[in-house]
């Protein structure tokens, strides 16, 4: 029994001594995929999801005029008083474009959540059409936090978004939101793809660019040989008709 240890031990000194780091091995057609399929810990799910509420939010304060212009369709989904309050929320929103006075929509921003009697807070170092456009903006600001809080509090955004597709209503991604997709997307790929992997991913970049331009330079001279015996045989071609014609 005292033996065993004597003869595992250079057996597994052997063992150690013949294993090889490993090294990846990415696929090259699937090389800007990322190695995982799920997020590995709970910072990066917790981004992740915040990317994905942001997004979610600019798609709806776009659908928004939509909805409004066609309410019918949304009856079944969206319920009265949430409907009213993006009604509120667009006239708000257009009395703001019409350059209208804030006293004219006092009936819409005292039904809001979240009212203050902003005018109170006015700076008196600033015009009085100043003062007026920062209210707005607040009131505004409010506005949308209360409809997407009522939108989304019961997960209203995927029927809504299906009804808009399935009636060719839903609006075109504007530039910021496309932006922001591909920030989601690039930070995606970034969390599921560990330091080694994204060390081998440009490696192996820089090898293929290696081989392109390799190949490349040997297309050019195959090229150019080519075009040489292209041109040698025509002039070859070109000078026995001359004899030819000459001799009859």
């Amino acid at each position: 029994m005292m033996s065993s240890p004597s003869l595992a031990t250079p057996l597994n000194k052997n063992r150690t001594a013949d294993v090889k780091p490993i090294r990846l091995q990415l696929d090259p057609i699937r090389l800007h995929e990322p190695a995982r399929s799920k997020l590995s810990t709970v910072e990066t799910q917790r981004i992740m999801v915040v990317f994905d509420d942001l997004v979610q939010k600019m798609e709806l304060i776009e659908m928004l005029p939509v909805i409004v212009s066609h309410a019918d369709l949304f009856k079944n989904v969206i319920d009265t008083e949430t409907m009213n309050e993006v009604y509120r929320h667009e006239e708000l929103k257009q009395a703001y474009e019409t350059n209208s006075s804030i006293r004219t929509i006092s009936n819409i921003i005292e039904k809001l959540p979240q009212f203050e009697n902003y005018t109170r807070r006015f700076d008196q170092s600033l015009s009085y059409n100043a003062n007026e456009n920062i209210a707005y903006h607040y009131y505004i600001q409010q506005s949308i936090r209360n409809v997407l809080r009522r939108l989304l509090q019961h997960n209203r955004f995927d029927a809504v978004k299906l009804i808009l597709k399935n009636n060719n209503l839903l609006p075109p991604p504007k530039d910021l939101m496309r932006v922001l997709k591909m920030l989601r997307d690039s930070a995606m790929e970034r969390f599921l793809t560990t330091p080694l992997e994204e060390r081998e991913k440009v490696d192996q970049m820089k090898n293929l660019n290696i081989r392109l331009s390799s190949n490349e330079a040997v297309i050019a001279k195959l090229e150019k040989e080519l075009s040489d015996a292209v041109a040698e045989r025509d002039a070859e071609v070109s000078q026995t008709l001359g004899i030819f014609i000459f001799l009859n």
